[in-house]
């Protein structure tokens, strides 16, 4: 019998464990909050009324953060220490999708209630994704945030979903990653896609979130309720970030509390659905605390089209577990440390009796950063071990029996560092840093007739790089970075491999007027294979994918330029962009049998891609905002030596696609959402054979506050049960029907 040993799987135990522990750990840490007499009392309200947690309040005596920024709990509140500086001070209110509050501070102010006005959806936020962090406004490149609250009133409750709406992102696939094999995850920003690898790179709390080994996103691996908000900057980052941010960075940043917190999520529904996150967090003194955890389940459905299904046929479904603690503080009065553990489980179906996947991973990080007279230094560190587990097998055309054509095992770690120094000069703020990464893969692949096919790799990633942030006027900013990169790869099969970039980018952004903002970027970047494209294979449906050890890098060069008008409570941005990717890596295909495809990863020519971006929201009334996205893109192979591959467009990447996002609050306490996602027609394959049609999505929720730390909702997936393309391999596959779920969200 063919089998490969896993690990045990314990986690979901600890984790029901956990939960326990997490209550009483908020109940005991609260106790003991009561502030002290001198601090003041904000609450921060929106313009219903309703609490803002997760607000930003600071008494300061100017503008250069001497004071001590606290975060709003759920219920708006938070006491911010009033430094003893000269006056007169100020008070400074802020919150990701509203405008800046700030006042002036009376002698013997106790307290204040703050109500923030919606703002522009980025343009005031902070932005962290170019490792340092930027108010959105003088950012010169195109960002959308997303806050925490953009995540609980998406009917589809998971983070990439959420992402759909947000211009030019998309996945190798359309299935959701509740109901998707992990390796159809791979990220891509404005077309750069050509193969299931990440284009663009996904970082959690400033650590990679991609898998070490393939560059797919396991989205699961942080619970919900940690959630702070999620940064998308699109456009080539290699200037920073090296070979995984051809396309752009994804950041998704986790909650620091500033005082006693704990969140809790539960929700259940149909197709076996259920779920389960949780958060206690604390600080005592200069030290912070933070254990969380979610455990989510569901049976999904068949991926299978109704057409073509037979008894072989199940539903394609994921159970994962994920518990991740942290620990930071002041260690001194000018540095702070953290330390962060993570361990992740998740198994998953695949449509079939002997199709499946299991992930299991422990992550530490640690993160130092401090400022003196000659600037601000950040250091860190991070190691993470993995193990992957994956079956496929072979159906017969009637698909009323499978056979197990393969079982593999891949081993993999990962270890690196990073330094970041900040020193502003005058009107030049110089960032400048280096890091390194090494990431290490075995895999063992058996097959029920031969001797297992074992292969092996290295990876070294060494870069360094430098920018410069130049006030030049008030309403002018100029943005140089320069990075070089040295990768050393080895692999067995395949040998060894040297891979040397240099990747400048040139940035401006120029306020006209208090409501417009013109930016404009210009940049190389480049894109180095994982270990996943150099050494595994894999099969989906009748088509098999086969590694190719001699990949080299792909070449990307490219432009954009956006309009930002954002007046109040109105934002409405759009970009045009074009880029260049050479050598592209593309699933090529090689042989054709009525019984199976077979294609090769390979270097198969140049993509050119142009297109346009438009976002935007307003706020119609107090109770009624609307946003929509909509995306365009010309995306083709405009060179290759691949015959019959020049001018065909590039697989997994729609033409068009958008969405809307409307929210109701028909009274103070209620909210009605409602989000539509329609994607236009794309390819499955390389040779414009197999084409997804147009799919147009539309989820509801609705949510009821019963008290400020009680909130119930109900929501509906795919309400209208549309049938859309996912795959064609050739077999038709298509996205899951409609999914009712309800839960309730407690916060104190």
């Amino acid at each position: 019998m063919l089998s490969l040993p896993k690990a045990t799987h314990v986690l979901p135990q600890r984790f029901r464990a956990t939960l326990t522990l997490l209550v009483l750990l908020a109940c005991a840490l609260r106790a003991d909050a009561q502030p002290p007499a001198a601090d003041l009392r904000v609450r921060v309200m929106d313009a219903l009324g309703d609490p803002i947690a997760g607000a930003s309040a600071v008494v300061d005596a100017d503008d250069r953060g001497r004071g001590k920024a606290v975060i709003t709990g759920a219920d708006g509140v938070a006491i911010v220490p009033v430094p003893e500086l000269a006056l007169p001070l100020v008070l400074r209110v802020s919150a990701p999708g509203f405008g800046e509050h700030v006042e002036a501070l009376q002698p013997g102010s106790a307290a204040f209630d703050v109500t923030l006005e919606p703002a522009a959806r980025t343009e005031q936020v902070t932005v962290t994704a170019g490792r340092r962090a930027v108010r959105g406004a003088d950012l010169p490149a195109d960002a959308t945030v997303l806050s925490r609250r953009d995540l609980e009133v998406a009917a589809a409750g998971t983070i990439d979903d959420v992402l759909r709406l947000t211009p030019g992102f998309s996945l190798f696939r359309r299935s959701p990653s509740r109901t998707a094999n992990p390796t159809t995850q791979g990220v891509t920003l404005r077309g750069l896609s050509a193969s299931g690898a990440s284009r663009t790179l996904v970082l959690a709390d400033g650590v990679p979130l991609n898998d070490p080994f393939g560059g797919w996103v396991s989205w699961d691996r942080v619970p919900q309720v940690a959630i702070d908000r999620v940064e998308v900057v699109r456009g080539g980052a290699s200037d920073l970030y090296g070979a995984d941010a051809a396309g752009g960075v994804i950041q998704v940043l986790s909650v620091e509390p500033s005082s006693p917190v704990m969140r809790a999520l539960v929700e259940g529904g149909t197709q076996e659905s259920g779920r389960v996150s949780a958060l206690a967090g604390t600080r005592r003194g200069p030290w912070t605390g933070m254990l969380a955890g979610e455990f989510n389940t569901t049976e999904g459905a068949i991926p299978i089209a109704p057409e073509i299904r037979g008894p072989i046929d199940t539903p394609a479904g994921v159970e994962s577990s994920v518990l991740s603690a942290t620990v930071g503080g002041a260690i001194t009065r000018l540095w702070r440390a953290s330390l962060r553990g993570h361990v992740y489980d998740e198994d998953r179906t695949n449509g079939t009796p002997l199709q499946d996947n299991d992930t299991n991973q422990r992550q530490a990080s640690f993160d130092i950063a401090g400022a003196g007279p000659w600037g601000d230094l950040r250091l860190r560190a991070f190691a993470l071990g993995q193990g992957y587990d994956q079956a496929f097998s072979a159906v017969n055309a009637t698909r009323t029996a499978e056979t197990l054509s393969s079982r593999q095992r891949v081993a993999s770690t990962m270890g690196g560092g990073s330094a970041e120094f900040v020193r502003a000069l005058g009107r030049v703020v110089l960032l400048a840093g280096g890091d390194f990464r090494r990431v290490d893969g075995d895999m063992i692949e058996r097959r029920p007739v031969g001797a297992p096919t074992v292969a092996d790799g290295r990876q070294d990633m060494l870069g360094g790089f430098a920018q410069a942030t130049w006030a030049a006027w008030s309403r002018v900013v100029v943005v140089g970075g320069v990075r070089a990169d040295s990768i050393d790869v080895e692999t067995t099969p395949g040998g060894q491999r040297d891979i040397d970039a240099f990747s400048p980018k040139g940035s401006v952004a120029w306020t006209l007027g208090s409501a417009f903002t013109l930016r404009g970027s210009a940049y190389k970047a480049f894109r180095a294979p994982t270990l996943n494209e150099r050494l595994r294979s894999f099969r989906a449906g009748n088509t098999l994918t086969q590694n190719n050890p001699a990949l080299d890098r792909e070449r990307a060069t490219g432009g954009d330029v956006s309009l930002a008008w954002e007046p109040r409570r109105v934002s409405l941005r759009a970009t045009l962009f074009a880029a260049r990717l050479e050598d592209a890596i593309t699933n090529v295909t090689v042989t054709t049998t009525p019984t199976l495809i077979t294609r090769e990863r390979r270097n198969a020519g140049t993509i050119g891609a142009r297109g346009l971006e438009v976002e935007g929201r307003v706020q119609l009334l107090p109770s009624l905002s609307v946003a929509g996205t909509l995306a365009w893109t010309r995306s083709r192979f405009d060179e290759s030596d691949e015959p019959g591959l020049e001018g065909n467009r590039v697989p997994q990447v729609p033409t068009a696609q958008g969405g809307f996002d409307v929210r109701w609050q028909p009274l103070a306490a209620s909210m009605i959402v409602t989000q539509m996602r329609w994607t236009g027609t794309q390819y499955d394959d390389d040779r414009n054979l197999f084409e997804l049609g147009r799919s147009f999505v539309t989820d509801l929720m609705g949510e009821h506050r019963f008290a400020e730390a009680l909130r119930a909702f109900v929501a509906i997936e795919n309400l209208f049960d549309a049938d859309y393309d996912t795959g064609r391999t050739p077999l038709r596959t298509v996205g899951p029907p409609r999914r009712i779920r309800g839960g309730v969200r407690v916060a104190f």
